[in-house]
C-alpha cells in the first residue's frame, strides 16, 4: 500500500513538471525558440577540455529550478500574457526570468570566440562550426571543434638593452613559466609578463610595469614550431623642446629612505590640523635594519607604543623597494585589529649625486592609519535548543582595543541563560516562569600581538606575526539534578610559519569542574549505581592540567586552480608534569590509588586527532568537498577513562547528520535501556563527501553522504560491541545521506540539511541496511546551522 502511494505521488509530480515544461514553449511567439542546451564536441583528446570552451559561449539557457524545470521562465511568460495586476507585475519582475531565445548571430559569434581562444592556446587554424537542433520550439546548439596539431615552442630568446635587468632576468629564469617544447599559450605568456614584473618590483624597480615587456612570435615553420623573443624596453622620456621626440634611459631602482607614519590620520582635513612629530628609532635586529628614525605625525597625544606599529612594518630604509614587503606591511598593520583604514603611499625623489653614486631613486614612505573606536560594547539575545529543550540566553560583550597601549585587545563577556529541561523520572518542575535550568558565566581574554616571553621581540622574524592569548572563564550551571562550577584558564601562542602554515601552542590549559549533586533525585541514583565509569566521570569533580599543539595547513590563497587542501592535526596531553613531580616527592594517593591536586583527581592522557579536507572546484560555482576526520585518546597513569570534555562523539549538524548529536555508537552497541545518556568513545573515524551547487541567486544546494562511528579503546561490559577491533571496524561504520539547502547572504550562510540513516551498525540480524522503501517523513533528521559543516 505504501509503495503504491509513493508511485502515485511520483507520477503526479512527473506529470505536473511535464505540463509546466511543455506549456512554457507554447507561451512563446511564433518565430521564437527557447534555448535549452549548449554542448561542445571535440574530435580529438588533448589538453583542451569542453569545460573551458563552454566559458566562451555567450548565450546560455535559463537555469532550472532544483535542476529539474525552468519554473522562473514559465512564471515570467505566464504573467507577461496574463491579466495586468500588481501581483502579476511583482511576480514577473522579481520571481520571473526572461526566457533566453535562440539568436543565431550570437551563436556564430560564440563560435568565433572559441576559435580565437584555440589560437591563443596554440591550436592555430582549428575549425569551429555549429549545428542547431530545433524540436517543439526548443533549441539545442552543438559546437563542433576540429582541432589541428598545436604549435610548440622551439626557441626562446631575450632582447634586453638594460644590463642590470638582463642580469636579474638570468637569475630568475629558473622560475619561468614558458619552456622549450611546451605548447604555445598566449595566456601563459601574459602570466610570464606578470611574474617578471612582480620579480623586478621585488628587486627595487618601483615604476616597472608589464607594458615594458613585449613578445615577437615567429611561426614561419611548416613543422608546427615557433620562436619567441621576449623584449624589455627602456624607459622613454618625451622631449620638452621638440614635440614627438624622446630619449631613452635604463630603468631605475628605488630604495626606501624616510618614513612618515600618521597614527590618527584624518582623511578630509589632515592638512589643516596642527601636528607634532615624534622621532622613534627602534632596536635593530639582523634582518630588519632601519638607519632612519620613524617620523610619527600626530595631532594629539600618541596613544600607542611606537614599536608596536614599527614591528608590523616590513619595509626598511636603505633597502630597495620590495613589493612583497609592502604587502606584508598591509597585512601586519591590519592584523593589529586596531585600524579600519590602512594606506601606504610613496613619493619618489632624486638622490644626492655625491652620496648616491649608483644614481638610484629614493622613496619616502607615508603610512596613513585610521583607528577603530577604542572601547565598544554589544548586547546579544539568542534562542537555544539543547537536545530538544528550549531556552533563552543573553550576552553582554565589552571590548577594549589597545588597553595597555600595545595593541592589546581585551574582551569581557557576561552570559546568562535559562532553559526548560526535561527531568529524568519526574515531571519537569519550573522555578521561574517556564524554566528550571539556569546558567551564568563570565569570560575574559587578552590578545597581545607579540610573544609574551622573556626574549626580546627583535630576535623573532616579523614574518612570524606572533601573538599571545590569555583566557580565563567561569561558568555556573544550576540544573534540576545537580549544580556545576566550571573554571577554565589557558595561555598560549599563535604564529605563522608561511602563507600556508600556522602554529598554535597552548603550554598551559587548566579545566576545573566541581559538581554538587541532588542526591535525592532519580537521575543521580542511576548515575551512582551505574557501572559505566565514563558516565560517572561526567558527573564527578575532575581537573585537567594539560597542553595542546595545533598545526594548520591551508593553501586556499596560493592555488591557481581553485582547488585547495585544509589539514589540521591537534596533539594534547595532560597530567604528565604533575604526575612526575608527585612521583619524585612521593605525594600521597587516595584510597583508590590516585594522586590529587587541590584535593581533586587530575586527568592524565594523550590525545591526537586530525581533520583533512580537499576542496575541488568544478564548473559554474560547483564544488566537491572531501573530508576525513580521525582521532584517538589514551588515558593512563592517574586516569582510567578520558575526561568528558576530551571524549569523541558522533552525530549532529557538522558530522554524521543522520543521527542527533552524541547519539551514535560506540561501535555496534545498541542502547536498550530506558535511560538516555550521551554516547562517547576513545576513538573516532569519519568521512564525508558533499557536492555543492547553485540553485537560484542566494539559494544553494548540496547532496552529501557521511560515514563514520566512535569506539572504545577496550572492551566494556556496560557497552557490549563498543570496542575497536581492527578487522571489524569497517563493518561498524554508520552511513547516512541527504540533501541540503543553504541561503548564502555573503556575510553569513544559513544551512538546512535533511538526512536519513542508510546503514545502522547497532541493528542486529543482518538488518544493517535501512529499508528505504519504508521510510517516512518522521525518519528524516533536520539539521540547522550557520555556515558550512566543513
Amino acid at each position: 500500500m505504501r509503495t503504491q502511494k509513493i508511485l502515485i505521488r511520483t507520477l503526479f509530480i512527473f506529470l505536473s513538471l511535464t505540463f509546466i515544461s511543455c506549456s512554457t514553449t507554447k507561451l512563446l511567439k511564433e518565430n521564437e525558440n527557447l534555448l535549452v542546451k549548449n554542448s561542445v564536441t571535440i574530435d580529438k583528446k588533448n589538453s583542451i577540455t569542453t569545460d573551458e570552451l563552454n566559458g566562451y559561449i555567450q548565450q546560455r539557457p535559463n537555469k532550472k529550478f532544483l535542476g529539474v524545470f525552468r519554473f522562473n521562465t514559465w512564471l515570467y511568460l505566464k504573467t507577461e500574457k496574463g491579466k495586468e495586476s500588481g501581483f502579476n507585475k511583482w511576480i514577473n519582475k522579481v520571481v520571473g526570468k526572461n526566457p533566453v531565445i535562440l539568436d543565431t548571430n550570437i551563436a556564430n559569434n560564440s563560435a568565433e570566440q572559441i576559435k580565437m581562444y584555440l589560437n591563443n592556446k596554440g591550436y592555430f587554424h582549428s575549425e569551429v562550426y555549429k549545428s542547431v537542433d530545433i524540436r517543439r520550439k526548443k533549441a539545442k546548439v552543438i559546437y563542433f571543434v576540429n582541432l589541428f596539431e598545436p604549435y610548440k615552442i622551439k626557441k626562446i630568446s631575450y632582447q634586453v638593452d638594460d644590463r642590470k635587468l638582463l642580469h636579474l632576468l638570468d637569475e630568475g629564469k629558473k622560475k619561468s613559466l614558458i619552456e622549450i617544447g611546451n605548447i604555445y599559450d598566449a595566456y601563459t605568456l601574459d602570466d610570464e609578463r606578470t611574474r617578471i614584473t612582480k620579480f623586478f618590483k621585488n628587486e627595487g624597480y618601483y615604476y616597472f610595469t608589464k607594458e615594458y615587456i613585449t613578445y615577437e612570435v615567429d611561426s614561419a615553420f611548416k613543422n608546427h614550431q615557433l620562436d619567441i623573443e621576449l623584449e624589455i624596453k627602456n624607459v622613454r622620456i618625451s622631449s620638452d623642446e621638440n614635440e614627438g621626440e624622446y630619449t631613452e634611459r635604463e630603468h631605475r631602482r628605488y630604495y626606501f629612505d624616510k618614513f612618515f607614519i600618521f597614527p590618527d590620520y584624518k582623511t578630509l582635513h589632515q592638512d589643516s590640523l596642527v601636528t607634532d612629530t615624534i622621532f622613534f628609532q627602534p632596536k635593530l635586529n639582523e634582518k630588519f635594519l632601519n638607519s632612519e628614525p620613524y617620523n610619527f605625525i600626530c595631532h594629539d597625544k600618541l596613544r600607542i607604543k611606537p614599536q608596536v606599529i614599527t614591528r608590523s612594518v616590513f619595509i626598511n630604509s636603505d633597502n630597495y623597494y620590495n613589493l612583497k614587503d609592502v604587502d606584508e606591511t598591509y597585512k601586519g598593520l591590519s592584523e593589529l585589529r586596531l585600524y579600519k583604514f590602512v594606506n601606504i603611499q610613496f613619493q619618489s625623489r632624486e638622490g644626492d649625486s655625491l652620496l648616491n653614486k649608483k644614481k638610484d631613486g629614493i622613496l619616502d614612505t607615508y603610512i596613513q592609519l585610521r583607528r577603530f573606536p577604542v572601547q565598544s560594547y554589544s548586547i546579544e539575545a539568542e534562542g537555544t535548543n539543547s537536545a530538544g529543550d528550549p531556552g533563552l540566553a543573553a550576552n553582554f560583550i565589552y571590548q577594549n582595543k589597545n588597553i595597555f597601549q600595545g595593541a592589546e585587545i581585551f574582551n569581557l563577556k557576561l552570559r546568562g541563560a535559562a532553559e526548560m529541561q526535561s527531568r529524568f523520572g519526574e515531571s519537569s518542575e519550573t522555578s521561574f516562569l517556564f524554566f528550571n535550568t539556569f546558567e551564568t558565566g563570565i569570560e575574559a581574554s587578552l590578545y597581545i600581538p607579540k610573544f609574551l616571553i622573556p626574549v626580546k621581540p627583535e630576535r623573532f622574524s616579523k614574518y612570524f606575526q606572533p601573538k599571545t592569548n590569555l583566557n580565563i572563564g567561569y561558568n555556573y550551571q544550576n540544573r534540576p539534578d545537580y549544580r556545576r562550577h566550571i573554571t577554565n584558564v589557558s595561555f598560549g601562542y599563535d604564529w605563522k610559519e608561511s602563507e600556508t602554515k600556522r602554529h598554535i601552542l597552548f603550554p598551559a590549559e587548566i579545566n576545573l569542574v566541581k559538581i554538587f549533586p541532588d542526591t535525592a533525585s532519580d537521575f543521580w541514583y542511576n548515575v551512582e549505581n551505574s557501572k559505566d565509569q565514563r558516565l560517572k566521570n561526567q558527573y564527578t569533580d575532575h581537573l585537567i592540567p594539560g597542553l595542546k599543539y595545533s598545526f594548520i595547513f591551508n593553501n586556499q590563497r596560493t592555488t591557481r586552480t581553485g582547488h585547495f587542501i585544509y589539514f589540521n592535526p591537534i596533539f594534547e596531553s595532560a597530567g604528565n608534569l604533575i604526575k612526575l613531580i608527585d612521583n619524585i616527592v612521593g605525594a600521597p594517593k587516595t584510597e583508590d590509588g590516585y594522586h590529587t591536586l587541590f584535593n581533586i583527581q587530575y586527568a592524565q592522557y594523550v590525545r591526537l586527532n586530525f581533520d583533512f579536507r580537499y576542496y575541488r572546484v568544478l564548473i559554474h560555482d560547483q564544488t566537491m568537498v572531501y573530508r576525513l576526520y580521525a582521532g584517538a585518546g589514551i588515558p593512563y597513569g592517574n586516569s582510567t577513562v578520558l575526561p568528558f570534555e576530551k571524549v569523541f562523539y558522533a552525530g549532529g549538524a557538522n558530522g554524521m547528520r543522520g543521527w542527533e548529536i552524541r547519539s551514535l555508537g560506540p561501535g555496534a552497541y545498541k542502547d536498550t535501556s530506558s535511560v538516555e545518556f550521551e554516547k562517547n568513545g576513545d576513538i573516532q573515524i569519519e568521512a564525508n563527501i558533499e557536492y555543492r551547487f547553485p540553485i537560484y541567486k542566494i539559494f544553494k544546494g548540496a547532496i552529501f553522504t557521511d560515514v563514520g562511528n566512535i569506539w572504545l579503546n577496550k572492551k566494556s561490559d556496560e557497552l557490549p560491541g563498543g570496542e575497536f577491533i581492527f578487522n571489524k571496524f569497517i563493518t561498524q561504520m554508520a552511513i547516512d545521506a541527504g540533501l541540503g539547502l543553504r541561503l548564502d547572504f555573503s556575510f553569513f550562510i544559513f544551512r538546512i540539511d535533511a538526512a536519513i540513516q542508510v546503514g545502522d551498525p547497532s541493528k542486529k540480524d543482518n538488518k544493517y541496511w535501512v529499508n528505504l522503501g519504508k521510510l517516512s517523513l518522521p525518519d528524516v533528521l533536520w539539521n540547522f546551522g550557520i555556515g558550512y559543516p566543513f
